[in-house]
């Protein structure tokens, strides 16, 4: 799974982050692949935390410490991005 520079967003059903608890009902999909499958790492627009998909869909906390190491860097401006984000939750760029 490398990063294309081609976003998709898929609608999912909802789910909550283990976290925060906001309720996650999308994912944007940051290589080719556009379906989330277990074992994906995607991270929370609520609070930053790094997430894994489960066997069932669902999410686990993780750390960017378990992501492939080609993957880290972007992993880590996105949740830069979520906690520099200001309070009115305009949509995030990553550049």
């Amino acid at each position: 799974m490398r990063p294309t520079g081609k976003t998709i967003t898929t609608r999912t059903e909802a789910r909550f982050c283990p976290k925060c608890f906001q309720v996650l009902n999308a994912y944007t999909n940051l290589t080719d692949d556009a379906k989330a499958e277990p074992g994906d790492y995607t991270v929370c627009i609520g609070c930053g935390s790094i997430l894994r998909f489960t066997e069932t869909m669902e999410f686990e906390l993780s750390s960017l410490e378990a992501i492939p190491i080609h993957m880290r860097m972007l992993f880590a401006r996105v949740v830069q991005a979520v906690h520099s984000r200001p309070p009115n939750r305009r949509p995030i760029r990553i550049t």
